[in-house]
């Protein structure tokens, strides 16, 4: 495969010229003579049997077969410079990189970390929200954060905290139907649907739901997005308590306890047995465990 590639030091100096439009600005990026420049890319064109460049005024621009090529080689670079960021933290020793639900993340851990970061003031913590993790290998995890629990004999997992739907609506709203008793209340404000997951709340009122006159006001994808509409007084939510955590602490929404909470899977937090990729591993895991008070703190 690799012989089948252009030398990798002309496609940075076309992918140079081809941004910049001109051999002398690229010469001067890339801290060599215009001639070392003219030289390459004369080479790449041969080694791809297609003119890349033609004369422009006093720069030059891409023919079709440029521009095809460019936006191969800037995507390529783009990945390649992010795929090294990524490895950035894995030579920090003062690093921690903890894989976790998004709500979680959002709503409970980052608000956080500003009390960890008075403690450790040099720590980087990055967070691995995307997809799910189910091996701590201690080179692209340290710790992890989940509602499945990983059973293993090198992986200490201890429960976090138990987690619940809840009720929420903004300040506005809640002053209107604070008084409103369950299950009239749904019929208060419009009712924002996760996409994801069930109207919980039609289960367990069954056939008396169709007497009720219920206005869906959305349906979201993103818990997230839910929870900053429900900020924005859209309507009643029903999102994780994870989540709304610190919006709830900070005021920006109310809790409707008249609207049973539903049990979630309990979030469970794990790490190896084995020597950690850095002492914060461990420093974090201990301080989180110290911190999870939040099912009766709010």
């Amino acid at each position: 495969m690799i012989n089948k590639l252009p030398p990798f030091k002309y496609l940075i100096t076309f992918d140079a010229a081809a941004r910049l439009g001109n051999f002398s600005k690229a010469a001067e990026e890339l801290s060599l003579t215009q001639s070392a420049i003219s030289q390459q890319l004369l080479k790449l064109e041969e080694w791809m049997g297609q003119r890349l460049f033609f004369r422009h005024g006093k720069g030059v621009g891409l023919t079709a077969a440029g521009e095809l090529l460019h936006e191969t080689v800037k995507d390529s670079l783009e990945k390649l410079a992010s795929g090294l960021m990524r490895i950035e933290p894995y030579k920090n020793k003062a690093s921690v990189i903890i894989a976790c639900p998004a709500d979680f993340a959002h709503g409970w851990l980052t608000p956080q970390l500003g009390l960890l970061k008075l403690t450790y003031p040099n720590i980087e913590v990055w967070l691995m929200t995307e997809k799910e993790v189910r091996e701590i290998d201690r080179i692209d995890v340290d710790l992890i954060i989940s509602r499945r629990p990983i059973y293993n004999a090198n992986i200490e997992c201890v429960a976090l905290f138990e987690d619940y739907t809840i009720a929420i609506c903004g300040s506005q709203i809640a002053q209107r139907i604070q008084h409103h008793s369950y299950p009239k209340i749904l019929e208060s404000a419009p009712i924002l649907l996760l996409e994801s997951e069930p109207v919980w709340y039609s289960k367990s009122l069954g056939d008396d739901i169709k007497n009720l006159r219920i206005t869906r006001g959305a349906t979201i994808d993103d818990s997230r997005l839910l929870l900053e509409a429900v900020i924005r007084e859209l309507g009643i939510g029903f999102v994780s308590h994870a989540l709304a955590f610190q919006a709830l602490k900070d005021g920006q929404v109310k809790r409707l306890s008249q609207i049973p909470e539903e049990p979630r899977s309990r979030l469970w937090l794990m790490r190896s047995n084995l020597e950690p990729r850095t002492p914060f591993s461990n420093i974090v895991f201990n301080w989180m465990k110290q911190l999870a008070t939040m099912p009766t703190s709010v």
